[in-house]
């Protein structure tokens, strides 16, 4: 079976490389961008099976909430699961998405995230995904 392919955006370079070495760890492929743009450019080039996005980027919810607002409203990636992490929520409903996005997000993590916690969670999700087919999956 093909490793799962995952794309983390984030402008934290220690959070970027942390969860880089915990999910390769894993045997997952790991792709990285440190802003929306570049991580909306590598997403369309590479087209993961997950993408990480952290809410506040450069010091901003629009970039984090932007990003997957376009991703879950462009037809060639709204397929694509979601897991937003964030250290300024804890809650979902308190960070300021649209509803058709919030149905896209899969995992809701705050930072710092544990090891463990990442991996359960996100294996989780994509074990429950190769079971379900079509686009009605169980969160993680």
């Amino acid at each position: 079976m093909p490793h799962k392919r995952i794309v983390i955006v984030d402008d934290d370079p220690d959070f970027l490389e942390y969860t880089r070495i915990v999910l390769r760890s894993a045997d997952y492929q790991v792709d990285t961008a440190t802003s929306a743009a570049e991580g909306l450019t590598l997403i369309r080039s590479v087209v993961p099976d997950l993408i990480i996005i952290d809410v506040m980027m450069s010091y901003s919810v629009e970039e984090g909430i932007g990003l997957a607002h376009e991703i879950t409203h462009d037809p060639a990636l709204a397929h694509i699961p979601l897991c937003v992490v964030t250290s300024i929520a804890r809650t979902l409903d308190s960070v300021g998405f649209d509803e058709e996005t919030v149905r896209a997000i899969r995992c809701f993590l705050t930072k710092p995230v544990s090891p463990d916690e990442l991996l359960a969670r996100i294996s989780n999700y994509l074990s429950e995904r190769r079971q379900v087919h079509g686009n009605r999956d169980a969160g993680c």
